[in-house]
């Protein structure tokens, strides 16, 4: 995520669900000040979902969210969100 444009640093991993298939979502904040638009972020969210699958053979849905609104925790981030049911 460092390596593309208009992002910052803050992301969140979220693992579901669905039917018998574990599923990976990425939410990641763009930079303040940065272009907002639907195709900037779409290109960034695209620019993402590659580098996952390439680097760890995963497919992740990434969502490109407003900035400050992920979580913040003062201490331990906790980057990786487990919402499936043991």
């Amino acid at each position: 995520m460092l390596r593309t444009p208009g992002v910052a640093p803050h992301f969140q991993i979220r693992l579901t669900r669905r039917g018998r298939l574990d599923h990976m979502t990425v939410l990641v904040e763009t930079h303040p000040g940065t272009g907002t638009g639907t195709e900037q972020r779409e290109a960034a969210a695209g620019a993402i979902a590659k580098a996952v699958k390439d680097g760890i053979g995963i497919t992740a849905d990434v969502t490109v969210v407003e900035p400050e609104t992920l979580e913040r925790s003062i201490g331990k981030i906790r980057r990786v969100k487990d919402l499936r049911e043991a």
